[in-house]
């Protein structure tokens, strides 16, 4: 029987998706709520897969993904999310996520996806295909640009998301991608990278 590990910050999503999983045989060895959470219980149960939340306190689930594949690469990962966007799918299978699925799908859904999985059949199903490999990774999307360019102005993320309308964690998430894709670590590898790329002008990371 396949260990699971639930990552999610909504104990509703967890109990719901919880119940759902053990009818269909599998063993739910554990939940967190946080990022952190979710790093330290993987390390102690050593989980065959994570069902894991891109949105999370503490640390984003793309951070999370990264060090547990760093960590363990064996344990497999299924990303869960709110968001239909590429460059989430792009960004989370460059780091060696198995699949993707989004909120919006049926539990049917989601259990082809744990199975395909589990049974190493994870670029198969086009619920958790990865964009193509011909892409450009250097490219950024429209968002993650104007991330960048209020990142190079110094702003926080609270910032950030209040002048885009967006929340800070959606910030997060979109700096994770953009650290990802420009094989950096921080914001200001990131801008002076995307500037050296032509991806953003040298003007727009200037503070205003």
């Amino acid at each position: 029987m396949a260990r699971l590990v639930l990552v999610d910050d909504h104990v509703l999503v967890r109990q719901s998706i919880r119940g759902f999983l053990e009818e269909s045989n599998f063993q739910v060895v554990g939940e967190a709520s946080t990022g952190t959470e979710a790093l330290n219980l993987v390390n102690t149960v050593q989980p065959d897969l994570v069902l894991l939340d891109i949105h999370l306190p503490e640390m984003s689930g793309i951070e999370v993904a990264r060090r547990i594949k760093q960590d363990q690469p064996d344990t497999r990962i299924v990303a869960l999310t709110a968001y239909n966007e590429a460059a989430y799918q792009r960004t989370l299978m460059g780091i060696g996520a198995d699949g993707y699925v989004l909120k919006t799908a049926e539990f049917k859904e989601l259990l082809q996806v744990i199975q395909g999985v589990l049974a190493d059949q994870a670029k198969e199903n086009g619920t958790r295909q990865a964009s193509p490999a011909s892409e450009d990774r250097n490219s950024l999307t429209e968002r993650e640009r104007e991330v960048l360019v209020c990142a190079g102005r110094g702003w926080t993320n609270k910032q950030i998301g209040s002048h885009l309308h967006i929340s800070d964690r959606t910030v997060q998430v979109h700096l994770q991608a953009i650290y990802q894709k420009l094989q950096v670590n921080n914001r200001t590898e990131a801008v002076l990278r995307a500037i050296v790329l032509g991806l953003i002008n040298s003007i727009d990371g200037a503070t205003e």
